[in-house]
């Protein structure tokens, strides 16, 4: 699963997140200290986004899916470490995560949030299926970014032009478009929770918006 070159174009149509009760700080920094840890990065200050995302695609190209493997082992470790925290969006939010990590910005923070809930859909129900697509996906990462590109270009004018929360289902489309051509149509159902998964966990709002990636795609 190369979902490094797959969450960098997915860009979140910012909504302000309501946190309830959810303000166990404490936990969320301990836990982010040592999943950063496990990457040898230090959570103080706290790593761009992008920074993080280019270190985990060196860790896939060098180590391939033993790599791919490793950084599940990670994962579990900070979806166990979370517990509750990290199973709603009421106390998982950019807003918690930029006043947790004062030196995040709003941006990275929606980006982190999204990875969280792509990796936690990666490493447990899609893992199988991460493994398969593994090499697959890396080429079309490497090779035809300009697709994935094209992908997120779009919904960026559609957001600019306030299209809502239907322009995710476009996007989801775009993109399962993208490695169904180079990968088979049976990676489809694997890209579209990958990346609703992502957008559920940033936008909350959208989710009943969202397609159901078990059946078939919304036509246009």
């Amino acid at each position: 699963m190369i979902l490094f070159w797959i969450t960098v174009f997915c860009v979140a149509l910012v909504f302000p997140l309501i946190d309830g009760a959810c303000t166990n700080s404490t936990q969320l920094k301990l836990c982010y200290n040592t999943y950063l840890e496990a990457y040898e990065l230090s959570a103080v200050p706290f790593p761009g986004y992008r920074a993080f995302k280019t270190l985990r695609e060196m860790m896939l190209v060098e180590e391939g899916p033993v790599g791919q493997t490793k950084e599940c082992g990670f994962q579990t470790s900070l979806i166990s470490c979370l517990g509750n925290i990290g199973t709603t969006t009421d106390c998982l939010s950019a807003d918690i995560f930029v006043r947790t990590f004062p030196n995040v910005t709003h941006a990275d923070a929606i980006l982190y949030i999204q990875d969280y809930f792509m990796m936690q859909y990666t490493c447990t129900d899609g893992f199988n299926d991460a493994m398969k697509y593994f090499y697959c996906m890396e080429q079309i990462g490497l090779y035809y970014p300009s697709k994935l590109e094209a992908c997120s270009e779009t919904e960026q004018q559609q957001i600019a032009n306030d299209g809502g929360c239907p322009v995710y289902n476009n996007f989801v489309t775009c993109m399962s478009n993208v490695f169904t051509e180079y990968c088979g149509a049976d990676i489809r159902k694997y890209i579209c929770n990958l990346e609703v998964k992502g957008i559920t966990g940033s936008a909350p709002q959208c989710a009943n918006s969202l397609q159901d990636c078990s059946k078939p795609p919304p036509s246009n």
